[in-house]
């Protein structure tokens, strides 16, 4: 199995990395500003690729996805971690809700929109070119739970997350008829990433509501992120929530 992990070297990323190697895969993943993390999984999954890349261009996307598929020799697996949270300051106490939102300008959504959805959306359609020659493939899309259902948060964050599972249905009905399976894994508040800029106050609130009682770990996500990799063969167009039962 030939996987590209795109924001390999993040939170989630480098569990997702750290899961696919103990399946086997043969495994390519890429960062941006984390290279110290990113070398430090090159250390610890000897044989791996990582590969630098700022992926909010579609000629970069497509570079760094058609670069993956040359070291490993094809792709059969594509699995998107990349993203952005935007202004940490935006992640604290609900309280002044809206004057958060209108503190969200053109850049800062542009920003969100070009990491999220822009880098999904051209990295897919170049995968999808190489699987299509090769009799399918597996798109993995992570996301979060605030694209699926209503959660306090950053309004361009939940924009951006809900227009992933939009793309994740389209595509899987766009590419489905060349073997390629689509699904989108929506995370509720991991232990780290996102999760370590919430408030106190938001904190308790999803532990007080979730039937688990507790926040969720990027190993979790990894393990299901993994699943469709590798076992995957009749799931597709999903978005899959693992928050616990919020």
């Amino acid at each position: 199995m030939r996987c590209l992990v795109l924001g390999g070297s993040g939170h989630v990323g480098s569990a997702v990395c750290r899961a696919l190697a103990a399946e086997g895969a043969s495994l390519a993943f890429t960062y941006f500003s984390g290279e110290a993390r990113a070398q430090e999984l090159l250390r610890a999954l000897p044989g791996a690729q990582a590969l630098k890349a700022d992926l909010r261009g579609f000629a970069e996307a497509a570079r760094v996805v058609d670069e993956a598929a040359r070291l490993l020799g094809g792709l059969d697996a594509l699995v998107q971690c990349a993203g952005t949270a935007g202004d940490p300051a935006l992640y604290k106490a609900r309280t002044g809700a809206c004057d958060k939102f209108l503190s969200i300008d053109e850049a800062g959504y542009d920003e969100m929109l070009a990491v999220t959805v822009k880098s999904t959306f051209a990295a897919a359609q170049a995968a999808s070119k190489i699987m299509r020659a090769t009799g399918g493939g597996q798109i993995v899309i992570v996301s979060s739970m605030d694209g699926v259902k209503t959660v306090p948060s950053p309004v361009h964050y939940a924009a951006a997350k809900g227009a992933l599972r939009a793309m994740t249905q389209a595509l899987a009905k766009e590419l489905g008829r060349h073997g390629i399976k689509v699904n989108m894994i929506a995370p509720g508040i991991l232990s780290g990433g996102v999760g370590g800029l919430l408030s106190k106050e938001l904190l308790e609130d999803y532990v007080t509501h979730s039937a688990s009682k507790r926040v969720g770990t990027a190993e979790e996500v990894a393990e299901v992120a993994a699943w469709f990799v590798t076992q995957n063969s009749y799931v597709t167009a999903q978005s899959v929530l693992l928050d616990g039962g919020l």
